[in-house]
């Protein structure tokens, strides 16, 4: 008889997506068939426990940190960091004795895995890719606002190299000392680095180029994730002809646009269900018909007419499942590329977070919700997750493996 499979994922709490895609694609997996075990950090481990899944802990610098170095533009895992991150990966993986590794954002796996000579799945992105066609935005910083994004973009463009050298300096550090070849100075290698790595979306919506590398990089589809719960009961009132607006900001949005968002969405004639992750209210919003912790997405999202989210892959790629525009408020270099590949499917529209304001995001409500070009392209995206779908996907690579 054979004995099951044992795979390890390593969920790093940077925000909450990269816990929560860990935790989907391990539920997927035919316990009858695999072990699956979940390490991750403090932050998030609630949503892993929820899902009944074998939890084990993992020192992690947290959320907290993680977004005031995006915030301050530094290296988010130093060398230090990066060190101690090995030393307990290895402390992990020598208590699970894996056969399979999967990691979301857990960049040290990139040293870890090959030490203990485990093949290392790493779920990214496609627009990390170096084979990917993408266009860098200078991130949400307070030179932004201080000197306006045109000069500000101007001298990141210019300065981009160097910058992504800088923030690649302690994995070509941590590479070296442990006699792992480099991997440069390409700060999207580094976030793209696995054995195998499995892009969270669909080649149509952001494709790449051939690498030369047979199978080493593979599409599973988006991974979008809902909180158990149900649709608040007023939102189903008979006689409301308003379009619903959904609002979720996700754990790495800035919490301060919100109310500017919930007033333009109002003035545009709009009902407004607002999904928080942090304790805020309505007196706090104004106007807003709904305001809830952690929604069931899935549902609000194939329910409201749009969807306006931090611009990041989760939240697009959950309204956009469902056939719906989405609008991406991005600030950090992730959502800003993300949401330069849905802009450019023509399912949505951006504006930056430096430059919310009320007028402006009213606009562009008024825009996606009346004009049928935005859900049009949005169904059309929607056939193309239907036909790449993650739950599917993902076991197969990992029996590949």
């Amino acid at each position: 008889m054979s004995h099951k499979k044992r795979v390890l994922f390593f969920a790093e709490p940077a925000t909450l997506a990269h816990v929560v895609r860990p935790i989907v694609l391990a539920s997927s997996l035919d316990r009858a068939h695999y072990e699956v075990s979940v390490a991750t950090g403090a932050d998030f481990r609630r949503f892993v426990e929820a899902a009944g899944l074998e939890v084990r802990d993992l020192w992690c610098i947290g959320t907290r940190a993680y977004l005031a170095a995006v915030s301050a533009g530094r290296p988010v895992f130093p060398f230090a960091v990066l060190e101690r991150y090995v030393a307990d990966d290895l402390r992990v993986i020598g208590e699970v004795r894996p056969d399979v590794i999967v990691g979301d954002f857990r960049l040290s796996l990139a040293v870890s895995a090959r030490l203990a000579g485990i093949p290392y799945l790493a779920i990214s992105n496609a627009y990390w890719s170096p084979f990917a066609q993408a266009r860098f935005e200078v991130p949400v910083h307070a030179a932004t606002r201080l000197f306006g994004v045109g000069f500000t973009d101007s001298v990141f463009g210019l300065l981009r190299p160097l910058i992504f050298a800088q923030h690649s300096l302690p994995m070509h550090r941590l590479c070296r000392k442990h006699g792992r070849p480099s991997l440069g100075f390409d700060l999207l290698r580094i976030f793209s680095e696995g054995d195998v790595t499995l892009f969270a979306d669909v080649p149509e919506l952001v494709p790449t180029t051939d690498s030369g590398q047979a199978g080493r990089y593979e599409y599973i589809g988006p991974i979008t994730w809902s909180p158990p719960g149900s649709v608040p009961a007023s939102l189903n009132e008979a006689g409301d002809s308003r379009a619903l607006v959904y609002i979720s900001l996700g754990s790495s949005g800035d919490s301060r646009l919100l109310r500017h968002v919930v007033n333009a969405v109002h003035a545009a004639g709009c009902r407004v269900a607002v999904g928080t992750a942090t304790p805020i209210t309505d007196q706090d919003l104004g106007h807003v018909d709904v305001v809830q912790g952690m929604l069931p997405g899935n549902e609000m999202a194939a329910m409201a007419q749009l969807v306006i989210c931090n611009g990041g892959s989760p939240g697009t790629h959950q309204a956009l499942q469902a056939g719906t525009p989405v609008l991406g408020i991005p600030a950090n270099l992730d959502q800003l590329l993300n949401m330069h590949f849905v802009t450019r499917s023509g399912a949505g529209l951006a504006i930056r977070a430096d430059q919310v304001t009320s007028d402006r995001v009213g606009e562009m409500v008024q825009g996606l919700v009346h004009e049928a070009s935005f859900r049009e392209r949005a169904q059309a995206v929607r056939g193309w997750f239907g036909t790449c779908r993650a739950e599917e996907r993902f076991p197969r690579a990992i029996s590949g493996i």
